[in-house]
């Protein structure tokens, strides 16, 4: 299935109502930064792209012809403008703790992979060159000092952006395959972040602006943020494709960039046409473009020549300059070239753009925003296209990416290794130490139950040790993270885009960094909800006078699940966050650490009170269900004070306790995730004989074995896919026994 249609950005509903236009498309005429756009003039009307050099400047000769050559702006009026608008961003809806069981966490695709301005100057932090005194500039050829406020010269959909999604680029993206194998259902989504829609804003008001008084000036203050605009076009001469700076006494610097107007012409040029006739590397050898016989070949190259006709960016400069463009007939050729193309569901949208452009023909009710709304909502258009061509190939492939993923990875990880980005070393030290404790485990503690004529562990067959090695060495690696983590400076692998390599994980796992500090999330979660049922019972059994129901030796299974529900509903997003402890590496995030810290307290503070009441009605004999809402009883206060010194004292990183229930949580996880790797051993004790009993019968695991056994199911996938990599070189002598052996084992088994 291709994106939803929910996933569409939202589009201007009418043309002529300015109050009704979304504000992702400038908004309002009210929040304009050009006096003017609030009250357009009529001759602004009826001919939109009228030069202001014309409405403003003094009077010049016609030319007889329009080829005229570039030439500085005349005299314009200088306009202050306003602040930027910055529009609120919702707070994101936590989701509900009823889903945890029947959904699996979205690992989403890398960063590297969305489209958005993820790279080149819309994510450049440089501060700002020294500029001269006040009334000198300083000519800069390239744009790249310019602090990243300033508006970019490309939009922000564009090629470079789009090219991620091609479909070479997918194939040699190996995060993307390696977390194709773990969601099938996989998909590319249009991001949208606070940063990218100012990004994108500040964009598309500084087109508007240059369209309405022809000045590129943009001003910050002396510590490089946005300040009240200084235009110097009157007073510095612009140097072609370059920037002039001009400093003013309050130590305020205005940048004059070249126009954006041709850029933006030429990119949307470029961009339809990449859709239209994307060019397809040879290398992949899984497209073949179609032949000049073909007829979809002859349609898109009388597509892509009708759009170099209409999209000349020479002529429309010049039509613009002269008032005489009208955009009307452009878009309308787009939108009957794009609805060949698209899918039905972006027809709604094209209809829209047509009708935007439409309305700043000569005579209609349209301005230059408008105008600009309707480019802004192509690019939108060719960017949901680009998603959905995108996906449908990844789905078409995904036969052949499962297919050959493990050959792919291993190939990937040996070229990494090969230039020096990754070794083995942690890697043979974390299934040395795995391979020994579960060993130990076997033997002593009985983690499952040997076969038949098998008298030890290491009697086992050399790929069962492998396997159940690597199992609890995963499970031990997301109950007990490396206590490194995060790295100051992580290693970002080159082959990799935007695949981080953290300390003290093993190597062989760069792929699943993410994934298992989800996983460990989640163990930590499982581990505070244990703690908070423990709770439970104890205040169900404590105090001065006993319950009620003397006969009754144990807590009901139903009431545990009831009250567990009702922590996953009053409790904080993450449970477990008490256990992260101090892993923040900078200022920026110690404070974030230190605000999520604070609300996860006062949340936690509800769920204790409703544990405390829960307790009381247990203790009386009454429940909430046979008894109604208004027979609760009232919470005693040492009650309350006790359950909450409790949670104060233990649910804590360093508790004992907490230790404790982490340690059962783990082995319940291990011996079901073994179970599931190799299914002819099931658990028992060490001498074989079965045991009958339910599992977490008698540690008070009952209530938490769905959730154990659903993480167990996730984390067994994870060990098994990574088995079908690496279990050749995992199972070379000497790997798990030393450190030598097995170092040139990648590429004896890549051969």
């Amino acid at each position: 299935m291709l994106i939803d249609s929910s996933a569409t950005p939202r589009c201007p509903s009418k043309t002529s109502d300015h109050t009704q236009t979304p504000a992702w498309l400038l908004a309002d005429a009210e929040q304009g930064i050009v006096s003017s756009w609030s009250q357009p003039s009529p001759a602004s009307s009826a001919v939109p792209f009228l030069s202001d050099a014309q409405k403003e400047g003094p009077s010049r000769p016609k030319r007889p012809r329009i080829d005229i050559p570039p030439s500085s702006p005349a005299a314009r009026r200088v306009r202050r403008g306003r602040a930027l608008y910055s529009h609120s961003v919702p707070s994101p809806r936590r989701h509900s703790r009823r889903a945890r069981l029947g959904e699996t966490r979205d690992t989403g695709i890398v960063s590297a992979t969305e489209p958005g301005p993820s790279r080149g100057s819309l994510l450049r932090y440089s501060s700002l060159p020294s500029t001269p005194r006040p009334v000198s500039s300083l000519p800069v050829s390239p744009i790249e000092p310019i602090p990243h406020h300033i508006p970019p010269h490309q939009p922000p959909i564009n090629r470079d952006t789009l090219k991620e999604l091609d479909l070479e680029a997918i194939l040699r993206n190996p995060q993307l395959r390696h977390d194709l194998l773990f969601d099938s259902g996989l998909q590319f989504r249009p991001t949208s972040s606070r940063r990218k829609r100012d990004l994108a804003d500040n964009y598309w008001l500084a087109i508007i602006r240059e369209l309405e008084c022809g000045c590129t000036c943009f001003t910050v203050d002396a510590h490089g943020r946005p300040s009240d605009r200084i235009c110097i076009c009157q007073t510095h001469q612009m140097p072609p494709g370059g920037a002039v700076y001009a400093r003013t006494a309050d130590n305020r610097t205005t940048v004059r960039v070249a126009s954006r107007i041709r850029p933006l012409l030429l990119e949307l040029l470029e961009v339809l046409v990449s859709i239209i006739q994307p060019v397809m590397s040879k290398s992949t050898g899984l497209y073949m473009q179609p032949t000049s016989l073909h007829p979809q070949f002859q349609q898109n190259v009388t597509h892509v020549a009708l759009l170099r006709s209409v999209l000349d960016a020479d002529l429309i400069q010049q039509e613009m300059e002269h008032g005489l463009f009208d955009p009307s007939g452009v878009f309308q050729t787009i939108g009957d070239i794009i609805r060949c193309h698209c899918a039905p569901m972006r027809d709604h949208a094209v209809d829209q753009m047509v009708s935007l452009a439409k309305s700043c023909a000569p005579g209609g009710n349209g301005s230059k925003v408008d105008a600009v709304r309707a480019i802004r909502l192509c690019f939108e258009i060719m960017e949901l296209m680009k998603l959905d061509v995108a996906n449908h190939q990844l789905q078409t492939l995904r036969p052949y990416l499962i297919q050959s993923a493990a050959q792919y990875e291993l190939k990937t990880f040996q070229e990494c290794r090969q230039g020096g980005h990754l070794s083995l070393e942690t890697t043979r030290e974390w299934l040395r130490i795995a391979h020994l404790e579960i060993v130990r485990r076997v033997e002593s503690s009985g983690l499952c139950a040997l076969p038949a004529g098998c008298s030890s562990f290491e009697k086992l067959p050399r790929r069962t040790q492998v396997q159940i090695a690597v199992t609890s060495a995963i499970v031990d690696l997301v109950f007990n993270p490396p206590s490194s983590f995060p790295a100051a400076s992580p290693t970002v692998l080159p082959s990799t885009p935007r695949t981080t390599l953290l300390q003290g994980y093993p190597e062989t796992l760069y792929l699943d960094h993410a994934r298992l500090l989800t996983f460990t999330t989640d163990a930590g979660d499982f581990t505070a909800l244990y703690m908070l049922l423990m709770l439970y019972r104890q205040l169900v059994f404590s105090g001065s006078s006993p319950p009620s129901d003397i006969a009754r030796a144990y807590v009901r299974v139903d009431e545990l699940m009831k009250l567990k529900k009702e922590i996953w509903e009053i409790g904080p997003a993450h449970l477990g966050h008490c256990f992260q402890g101090a892993r923040g590496a900078s200022k920026e995030t110690g404070d974030k650490t230190d605000t999520e810290s604070t609300k996860w307290r006062s949340e936690m503070s509800d769920v204790v009170l409703q544990i405390t009441m829960r307790a009381t009605d247990a203790r009386s004999g009454s429940t909430s269900s046979a008894q109604g809402l208004s027979h609760t009883r009232t919470p005693d206060e040492q009650l309350i004070k006790l359950a909450a010194s409790w949670a104060e004292s233990h649910l804590r990183d360093d508790s004992p306790l907490s230790a404790l229930m982490r340690r059962r949580i783990r082995d319940e996880v291990l011996a079901a995730a073994v179970q599931i790797i190799v299914p002819a051993l099931r658990k028992g004790d060490a001498s074989g004989a079965a045991d009958d009993a339910d599992p977490g019968t008698t540690n008070g695991l009952e209530p938490l074995m769905p959730e154990i056994q659903h993480l167990a199911e996730k984390l067994s996938k994870l060990a098994s896919i990574h088995l079908n990599v690496y279990s050749a070189l995992y199972a070379q002598p000497g790997f798990l026994a030393d450190g030598g052996g097995g170092a040139a084992a990648v590429a004896h088994q890549e051969t």
